[in-house]
């Protein structure tokens, strides 16, 4: 199985891939990339950092969240503010698709810390999981 990291900017790119690294020792390099820089490219596994904002910034270019959106083979994770999503991105193809698929599609940081991640039979079938970290 294979994965990426992908975020918006190159900035949270950086200061992600440095967290990986400095955590965990292991060289995370070409692993962690911004949208533009990945486009063209596909994987597995696709997990998604957004970042905490009170401005849409990046989600307002289509162009760029379809790009972000279609990169994985098998699924996704996306990593967000859910109270951005529900709040001003809301309006965004990612927050059309957080209502869509509904409050059983998202896992709350304090649930994955504590290990609760997989509950429900139905939850280790789903393709794609969407994980809000309240900020």
């Amino acid at each position: 199985k294979s994965y990426q990291v992908i975020t918006p900017y190159e900035g949270q790119r950086s200061i992600i891939e440095e967290a990986m690294r400095s955590t965990s020792g292991l060289d995370w390099e070409n692993k962690c990339f911004n949208v533009d820089s990945f486009q063209g490219n596909e994987e597995d596994y696709i997990i998604i950092s957004l970042v905490r904002s009170r401005e849409l910034g990046f989600l307002n270019n289509l162009r760029r969240t379809n790009v972000m959106l279609t990169r994985c083979k098998k699924g996704m994770f996306i990593v967000s503010s859910h109270r951005f999503l529900d709040g001003v991105g809301s309006t965004t193809l990612v927050g059309t698709l957080m209502e869509k698929m509904g409050s059983n599609a998202w896992l709350e940081m304090e649930d994955i810390e504590k290990g609760k991640i997989f509950g429900e039979e139905e939850d280790r079938n789903r393709s794609e999981i969407w994980v809000s970290q309240a900020l």
